[in-house]
C-alpha cells in the first residue's frame, strides 16, 4: 500500500529579538507554540498576513514555500516529516506544485533543527 502524499504547511511564529522562524509541519497538523517556547527558549506568536506579504514579496498570499533559507529565515522541521517518502509544496503561487523526494527535502532542510512541534488538527 502506498503512503499518502505529504504536503507541508508553514506556521509562522512571528519575530522576536532573534528574527522570524518558519515552522514546517504537515498540512494536517498545527504547530504547538508551547512546545516551540520550551524547545527553543523563544517567546513567539503568529505572524500577521501583512508581515508575510512584506517578507515574501514574490509569493501569492497563502502559497509560501517551506524553504526559509531561500529568504534568510530560520526554520524548524517537524519530526513527522522526516520519514515522508515524498513532499509536495506550493512554489509561491496557487498554480505550481513542487515535488521533492523525502530525502531531497531533508537535504534542503539540512540546517534546520527538528522536533515534535505539532499535533494533528
Amino acid at each position: 500500500m502506498r503512503k499518502p502524499l505529504t504536503f507541508p504547511a508553514i506556521n509562522w511564529p512571528s519575530a522576536d529579538e532573534k528574527g522570524y522562524l518558519m515552522a514546517v509541519v504537515p498540512a494536517s497538523h498545527r504547530v504547538d507554540l508551547g512546545v516551540l517556547h520550551r524547545q527553543l527558549n523563544r517567546e513567539l506568536g503568529l505572524a500577521t498576513d501583512r508581515e508575510l506579504v512584506e517578507l515574501f514579496k514574490d509569493c501569492e498570499p497563502g502559497a509560501l514555500p517551506p524553504l526559509g533559507l531561500a529568504y534568510g529565515i530560520d526554520a524548524i522541521l517537524d519530526e513527522s516529516l522526516v520519514d515522508a517518502p515524498d513532499i509536495y509544496f506550493e512554489a509561491g503561487d496557487h498554480q505550481s506544485l513542487v515535488h521533492v523526494s523525502g530525502s531531497g527535502f531533508l537535504k534542503l532542510m539540512a540546517n534546520a533543527p527538528r522536533g515534535q512541534i505539532s499535533h494533528h488538527a
